[in-house]
């Protein structure tokens, strides 16, 4: 299983080694725990300016966000059998609006939910309708609160 972090910009400068070490073990831990420690995964840590170009060309949308997710395969969820032992995809974060979303002192937790909800987007879930939004919710929770 791998999982990659990438620092782009000042992200690298925001987010330290160690807390890039931690978001990365935490995706490896959500790996593990939904059976799927073969597949693997790319974090990219960027700023307000390059996910907001990726969010408009993407998803017609011309603001920044904090998470966007890019599938390399359409999964029907966690336990879709198309998931084990492949390259899921790459989750990219916004420091920038992750840090103002959660203030300095929560920024490496607030970086952890962020990538266990991109991971989610992997697995094919949403949140577009709120019966989707709560299975979502809660496969995040279980994820969040597995122990590294």
């Amino acid at each position: 299983m791998s999982v990659d972090v990438v620092a782009r910009k000042d992200a690298g400068r925001l987010v330290g080694a160690a807390a890039r070490r931690k978001v990365a073990n935490r995706l490896r831990v959500a790996l593990r725990r939904l059976g799927r420690s073969r597949s693997s995964a790319t974090l990219l840590l960027t700023d307000d300016d390059e996910i907001r170009a990726l969010n408009r060309e993407f998803r017609g949308l011309d603001r920044a966000t904090d998470v966007l997710s890019f599938h390399m395969q359409e999964l029907q969820g966690e336990s879709d059998p198309a998931g084990d032992g492949i390259f899921l995809g790459d989750i990219v974060i916004s420091v920038e609006t992750a840090r103002r979303r959660a203030g300095r002192a929560r920024l490496d937790r607030e970086l952890e939910r962020l990538a266990i909800h991109g991971l989610c987007h992997l697995f094919g879930h949403d949140h577009h309708r709120p019966s989707q939004a709560r299975r979502m919710r809660a496969l995040e929770k279980r994820l969040l609160a597995a122990t590294c």
